[in-house]
């Protein structure tokens, strides 16, 4: 997950933690100098919003398997090695395929045993090169002007275009050559999109962009995989994102309705018509006015609506509970050591600041920087407290990055039903959130803005006088 950004105001929720449903020994692998934790991403429509996230478990010698349920005669897999590798292979329904990763100066290469090993280097190639982490900062501070990033994917476009010819398989070859071209593609809309955004520019005004989108089909397969679809379309709308979104909705259905006949993208735009609607309205619409034109739009598809309102609805009665001046709720958070102490008790006394995150989530390690300046900001003011709590289920993949950071505030985790009942209690549809409780332990702000928000200062500096 912590590779996957899409489209920054997607949910990162989309992902989801999947079982695994034993099949065959797909994958065994054998880590050489790598003391990291490792995953394995598998979208089973190909389009990485729906990616699967699969912790894995390395033993003692540095070996790990994987196995699950194919739904495809083939599945190519992301790999990620601690908080900077990333790989990838494919796999084949009923065989093996063989892979060890190595450390060879920070650097994570792979190599293969298998029948498909031609196939495998490439789509490990393109893992690595087309990885969107390596052309988005994780600390604005960090970013590099927009030109410099275009000339890294140019670079590694040539790596992966340099693998292709070895591929065997004619078949197989025309297709990753349409696949890399999308990925290409997209990476390049990405960049052009990010400039316009850190530029303040409409980038549905920019010439490059429109170009690159204007004539793009949007029903073809690897289009909708690569996203490029959705862009297309997102593209083409008028109106803004603004209010309760509500013209921009039914611009998206109208949209979908002209344009759409891909079955997946339907369904992947009723989701995103709804997550705008719902997530990110202001809440001044008429909801059971949109949502009986949204259920009409959706037809078949219906249920994902349903889905949806029911959620809304909860979210905002949680909303309604967590009003400014209503008591925090409580919840009991777990300590590194193990011990436990109630939120109740120590949001008590000072104006306390909460960051609610997870190690997989890439938006909420954006802004774990930007904490770390608010907490040394007010270091000394003993009227302010910074608290974050951990999401995390792989609570020992929260223990080993607190314990490589060395964060200067307090670090707590939540899992299991505890985390459902917080996020009940909060109205908490996707992280990173905050939320400030002032000295008298009563709520402030259940969704306040985020550290890298200059107003979070000010709101705090005005809280703690």
């Amino acid at each position: 997950m912590r590779h996957l950004t899409i489209i920054k105001w997607v949910l990162m929720a989309g992902m989801i933690c999947a079982p695994l449903l034993v099949q065959a020994q797909l994958l065994k692998g054998k880590l050489v100098n790598i003391k990291e934790d490792i995953a394995l991403n598998y979208a089973p429509d190909g389009n990485i919003m729906y990616a699967q996230y699969h912790p894995l478990k390395v033993a003692a010698d540095g070996t790990f398997t994987f196995d699950m349920e194919m739904v495809q005669p083939t599945a190519d897999v992301t790999i990620y090695v601690g908080e900077k590798g990333t790989l990838g292979a494919q796999l084949v329904k009923g065989k093996t395929v063989e892979m060890t990763i190595t450390n060879i100066n920070g650097d994570y290469q792979a190599t293969f045993k298998a029948p498909n090993a031609d196939v495998c280097r490439f789509v490990n190639q393109q893992a690595k090169s087309y990885d969107m982490s390596n052309y988005d900062a994780m600390d604005p501070s960090d970013r590099k002007p927009n030109a410099e990033y275009r000339a890294l994917l140019e670079k590694e476009n040539n790596k992966v275009q340099a693998l292709l010819p070895k591929i065997k398989d004619k078949k197989l070859r025309s297709y990753y050559s349409e696949l890399a071209a999308a990925q290409y593609k997209w990476l390049k809309v990405r960049l052009i999109a990010d400039d316009c955004e850190h530029k303040k520019i409409d980038r549905r005004e920019n010439a490059e962009l429109k170009e690159l989108l204007n004539n793009l089909d949007v029903n073809d397969a690897i289009n909708y995989q690569t996203n490029l679809s959705l862009w297309a379309l997102l593209n083409k709308t008028k109106s803004e994102m603004k209010g309760n979104n509500e013209a921009y909705s039914y611009e998206l259905m109208d949209l979908t309705k002209q344009l759409v006949t891909n079955p997946n993208l339907r369904k992947q735009m009723i989701q995103i018509i709804g997550q705008n609607y719902y997530l990110y309205g202001d809440g001044t619409g008429n909801y059971e006015e949109f949502t009986k034109r949204f259920r009409e739009f959706a037809g078949k598809d219906a249920a994902i609506v349903d889905g949806m309102y029911k959620n809304f609805l909860e979210v905002k009665k949680s909303k309604e509970k967590t009003a400014a001046g209503t008591p925090a709720p409580d919840i009991t958070l777990d300590l590194p050591d193990g011990k436990q102490v109630q939120l109740k008790d120590i949001a008590k006394g000072k104006f306390t600041y909460i960051d609610v995150w997870a190690t997989w989530c890439g938006p909420c390690k954006k802004e774990i920087p930007h904490m770390a300046k608010l907490v040394e900001r007010f270091k000394g003011n003993d009227k302010v407290q910074f608290i974050s709590i951990s999401v995390d289920e792989n609570v020992d993949a929260w223990k080993k990055m607190i314990a490589a950071d060395k964060p200067a505030w307090a670090q707590y985790n939540i899992h299991g039903k505890t985390n459902q009942q917080f996020s009940a209690d909060w109205g908490i549809t996707g992280i990173p959130r905050f939320i400030m409780i002032d000295k008298d332990g009563n709520i402030f702000s259940a969704d306040a803005t985020r550290p890298s928000n200059e107003e979070t200062a000010k709101t705090i500096e005005e809280q703690t006088k």
